[in-house]
């Protein structure tokens, strides 16, 4: 059984909460962060952060620590090559607990930049299967680096990584959600929708103008509820939601102040990426005057 040392627990806790406190996806500014957490924890002399650019196939050091660091930035280093090319190919990480040994080492780092490296870890750092980098470890100061070692930046990786993933998924949700919101804003025609409970979750403004709903309507409310006084459409959605079958150019005729009105209206499902129906929706539009014509 592996067991961390002492200060991996606290340094694993410190990261956590760094990125928790990360609110955007510059995956080099939060790696930098990481890198040199994990060096401090460890005690490393120096360290690098390479992001694998898949199109030439090589590293580039994006974040360094150490008297070599802006040299090693100046050295793009191809997959296979070195410690850390071996780690970008294969995907598995690497303890080497004396470099010069190795033959996967590439010493010609070290001839131009002067640095004498003794012992190393790397890691490869995965989104899933995608590689996007590697983060390498150099000569730690209280002697060659541990299998616990390895676990913990292995471990605080990780948790980078899913944080990463998560906010640049909540970065893209926003976006369509943002892109679709104004396209319903902008709809010539109403549009309603509920979810699978039957809850309102979107009603555009064109909706709340035909049907003479309050701006400020409040959401994820029971639609019989929201749309009270045109029960007719509460009772279409729900229709649509139940049988999950769909109706195109349909008239809907309803009374608001005492006055006659006709909605033309279509009904849709709203499903997930699976194909699961999650809700219902109906567009319309008021054609009492077309209908007044005929």
């Amino acid at each position: 059984m592996i067991t961390p040392g002492a200060g991996a627990l606290p340094a694993l806790v410190n990261l956590l909460q760094f990125l928790s406190t990360v609110k955007e996806a510059e995956e080099d500014q939060v790696w930098a962060r990481v890198l040199d957490k994990l060096a401090a924890a460890l005690d490393c002399e120096a360290a690098t952060y390479f992001v694998f650019l898949p199109k030439q196939t090589h590293l580039v050091a994006r974040a360094t620590l150490g008297s070599a660091g802006r040299k090693v930035g100046s050295l793009p280093i191809e997959t296979g090559q070195g410690i850390c090319g071996w780690v970008a190919k294969y995907r598995e990480p690497v303890l080497a607990s004396d470099a010069y040994s190795d033959p996967r080492f590439l010493k010609r780092i070290d001839e131009e930049t002067g640095f004498k490296t003794s012992h190393v870890l790397a890691v490869p750092l995965l989104d899933r299967l995608e590689l996007g980098g590697v983060i390498e470890l150099i000569n730690k100061r209280t002697g060659p680096f541990t299998e616990a070692d390895l676990a913990f930046v292995q471990a605080a990786c990780s948790a980078c990584s899913t944080a990463l993933r998560a906010l640049r998924l909540e970065s893209t949700v926003d976006k369509v959600t943002a892109h679709n919101a104004s396209i319903l804003d902008n709809l010539g025609g109403g549009f309603v929708a509920v979810d699978i409970h039957g809850r309102v979750m979107l009603c555009n403004p064109a909706a709340k103008k035909i049907l003479g709903l309050h701006e400020d309507l409040p959401m994820n409310q029971p639609v019989d509820a929201t749309l009270i006084m045109i029960p007719d459409m509460a009772e279409i959605l729900m229709d649509t939601l139940v049988k999950k079958e769909t109706v195109k150019r349909q008239d809907l005729w309803w009374k608001q102040k005492g006055q006659s009105r006709v909605l033309g209206y279509s009904t849709l499902l709203i499903q997930d990426p699976r194909g699961q129906v999650v809700g219902a929706g109906v567009t319309f539009q008021d054609i009492t005057s077309f209908q007044k014509k005929a």
